[in-house]
């Protein structure tokens, strides 16, 4: 018998635990999560969009396979006396750029997708106007349109996979990890913050925001740290045709919401570190504006609240590690999503099961979103959708 713990109880941690459940380890595992509301965390507060639209082939095979997940909930999550339903609907993702470099990226990545058995559409500024008639795009001289891309409850897909562990026999520790020992090279003690302590076998750390902190416990460091995410809810008088979720190379982006619209935005150039203000002149002077120029239907619109999240991002090239931490090897590291964490979560979970009970990757290669990376200061090239 091996103990592993995880370290976090958000749709990583949960869907690590379900994988493990499945695979017959349920009993050698502990989720160690502070907070079982999940107030403050990642997890409830995305949007919940499934995005097929990637620059890495990574990324993109993630996301197809919580595509395959999602749209079949019940089939691949189960065994939880409380079934959660994510709702998963299909509503499509339109990703438009201006300039020739970025026309040339989005053609090569559109191309990348397409061999991965993605649906892409290429539309110029012409076919755009005619497809979507209520929107201008003077702003636009290419945009790729992926129809099949999803949209989730991310509350439900979280108690889901959390629920359906539990019910496989994951015990879940209302606890916090505050403390890690480690002897000839290897993580044998959790300690938490209520005085008690789990021996460990293999420590996973899957602590989103928070994990930059856990790493540190063994020397392990990593450019990993909250970014403040606004969503603000809209909606407008005069009615517009079916639109997808739309984003600009710029940042700016539209979705449609229940039964209006969500626009949010990330500043980049922001200082790291959790802030919980939703700021409503971001909305007012900024995004209005813009989104008001992008279609006369958007004139006259009424914000009706928001919400701020945070990703865990990481600074190097805003793609995940997932790796071990070669001076520590039974301390493995899932963390820095950017942004694509909840639609990777039924991944990651499949993958991490696979780096503790198969000896590696075995469904899909992600060696390439190593630790290694972060040592050497290599990133990997990114010239896709941000976050």
């Amino acid at each position: 018998m091996q103990r592993i713990v995880i370290v976090g109880g958000g749709i990583m941690g949960s869907s690590i635990a379900y994988h493990l459940a499945v695979a017959g380890a349920a009993a050698d595992v502990v989720v160690v999560e502070p907070d079982p509301t999940y107030e403050f965390a990642a997890t409830p507060r995305a949007v919940g969009g499934v995005r097929l639209q990637h620059a890495l082939p990574e990324n993109v095979a993630m996301s197809l396979y919580g595509d395959t997940v999602y749209s079949d909930f019940a089939t691949h999550v189960n065994g939880g006396t409380v079934e959660f339903d994510p709702q998963f609907r299909r509503i499509g993702y339109l990703y438009q750029v201006r300039g020739a470099a970025d026309v040339a990226a989005l053609e090569a990545n559109a191309a990348m997708q397409r061999r991965l058995g993605v649906e892409v559409h290429l539309l110029d500024r012409v076919a755009l106007r005619r497809r979507y008639p209520s929107f201008n795009f003077n702003d636009v001289d290419a945009a790729a349109l992926s129809p099949a891309d999803g949209q989730i409850d991310p509350y439900g897909a979280l108690m889901g996979f959390r629920r359906a562990a539990e019910g496989r026999g994951i015990t879940y520790l209302q606890d916090r990890v505050v403390g890690l020992d480690v002897a000839d090279g290897k993580v044998t003690v959790a300690r938490l913050e209520s005085g008690s302590s789990l021996a460990v076998d293999t420590l996973v750390n899957v602590a989103n925001c928070w994990a930059a902190g856990i790493c540190a416990m063994v020397g392990m460091q990593v450019p990993i740290a909250p970014m403040r995410r606004q969503q603000f809810f809209f909606d407008t008088r005069d009615p517009i045709e079916t639109i997808p979720a739309m984003r600009h190379a710029s940042g700016l982006a539209i979705r449609p919401h229940q039964k209006g619209y969500l626009t949010g935005y990330t500043r980049f150039d922001e200082p790291r570190g959790f802030n919980w203000t939703l700021d409503p002149d971001l909305f007012n002077d900024f995004l209005w504006p813009q989104i008001a120029e992008k279609s006369t239907a958007f004139e006259a619109v009424k914000e009706k609240g928001g919400w701020v999240g945070h990703y865990d991002m990481n600074s190097l090239d805003g793609n995940a590690v997932i790796d071990r931490f070669p001076p520590v090897p039974n301390f493995i590291l899932a963390a820095g999503f950017s942004g694509h964490g909840l639609q990777h979560g039924p991944a990651v979970g499949r993958a991490v099961k696979e780096m503790i009970l198969d000896g590696g990757f075995r469904s899909i290669d992600l060696s390439r979103l190593s630790y290694r990376r972060i040592v050497e200061n290599t990133p990997l090239p990114d010239d896709g959708p941000k976050a």
